[in-house]
């Protein structure tokens, strides 16, 4: 019994000393805490005369729009039975959206299904879908879905596509980017094998 009551007495000191170590170590935890904070804010305050003359430099440099910048990053990946590779970038923006292949491949737009299915089956219905729905008054013309395949060559950089806002159509776009896109890298493998 005597063994216990001294057991438990120098338990109880042990834990009164670590607690006092502990609130010591709080309190230099606070106060290295204040010190960061008012570091901060002596690096992150500046006076109304410093932000004038910021916001003069600013005015006198020309700031070129970048309307890309508020874009989302969609990969294109191809099915598991080709790898998952990466097969390129769908950019969303408002009202637009800009497919970009990988730079490792280089898609020739002359390789089916590129033109036969891509242009011809999807954007060109989708375009000619939107026209008839402004002939019924239903649209505006300037809200007709429009593309341009931009290419170096015969080789595809960039397909920009314009007034398309309909998530239902940016899917469909995305698989069907990546079907053609499947297709055109088979072929382009059993070419150069």
């Amino acid at each position: 019994m005597e063994d216990l009551t001294k057991s438990l007495a120098d338990l109880k000191k042990y834990l009164e000393e670590r607690l006092s170590a502990l609130t010591i170590e709080v309190e230099h935890l606070k106060l290295l805490i204040k010190l960061v904070d008012d570091a901060l804010a002596k690096v992150s305050f500046k006076p109304a005369s410093a932000l004038e003359v910021t916001k003069e430099v600013i005015q006198q440099v020309p700031q070129p729009v970048q309307p890309r910048s508020l874009e989302t990053e969609t990969l294109i990946l191809a099915s598991s039975r080709m790898g998952n590779r990466l097969l390129g970038k769908m950019y969303i923006g408002e009202g637009y959206l800009r497919i970009v292949p990988v730079q490792d491949v280089e898609f020739n737009v002359n390789i089916p299904p590129f033109r036969q299915f891509l242009i011809e089956k999807v954007l060109e219905e989708m375009r000619k879908k939107d026209r008839e729905a402004t002939e019924r008054g239903e649209m505006k013309e300037d809200e007709v879905m429009d593309y341009e395949v931009r290419t170096k060559g015969d080789i595809l950089v960039e397909i920009f596509v314009k007034n398309i806002t309909d998530e239902r159509r940016v899917r469909e776009l995305k698989n069907a980017v990546r079907w053609t896109f499947e297709r055109m890298l088979e072929k382009i493998s059993q070419r150069s094998s």
